[in-house]
C-alpha cells in the first residue's frame, strides 16, 4: 500500500513538472491566398519577407497552383493584424490586379495543390 502511494506521488509531481515546463499552445491565426502565375522565385521572396517580420511565417505554398498560407508565429496576433502584414508583404512583391480577394484555409489550399499536381 505505501509502495502504491509513493508511486502515485510520483507520477503526480511527474505530470505537474510537466506542465510547468511546457508553455500552453497558443492558436495559431492562418489565411491563404490565390496568387495568378506565383513563380518560384515570388514565393520565394515572399517567405523571406514573412520570417523578416518576426510574427508571421509562410506555413504552405504551391507554386502551380498559386496558393501561399501564411501564419501568426504565435497567439499574440490577431487576424487582422495578420492580414495588415500579410498585405504589406504582398504589396511588395506582387501586383494586386495578380491576388485573388478570397481567402482561403490551409486544408483547402493543399487540396487545391493535389488537384494542378494531378492533372
Amino acid at each position: 500500500m505505501a509502495r502504491t502511494a509513493v508511486v502515485l506521488r510520483a507520477i503526480s509531481l511527474a505530470l505537474l513538472l510537466t506542465c510547468i515546463s511546457h508553455r500552453p499552445l497558443l492558436a495559431q491565426e492562418s489565411m491563404g491566398l490565390r496568387i495568378t502565375a506565383l513563380t518560384s522565385a515570388e514565393r520565394d521572396s515572399l517567405a523571406a519577407s514573412a520570417r523578416a517580420s518576426g510574427d508571421m511565417r509562410m506555413i504552405y505554398a504551391c507554386v502551380p497552383a498559386g496558393l501561399v498560407v501564411f501564419a501568426t508565429q504565435d497567439g499574440t496576433v490577431s487576424r487582422q493584424a495578420l492580414r495588415d502584414q500579410v498585405a504589406s508583404t504582398l504589396a511588395a512583391i506582387i501586383a494586386p490586379q495578380r491576388i485573388e480577394p478570397e481567402e482561403i484555409t490551409l486544408h483547402a489550399a493543399e487540396a487545391a495543390c493535389e488537384i494542378v499536381r494531378g492533372q
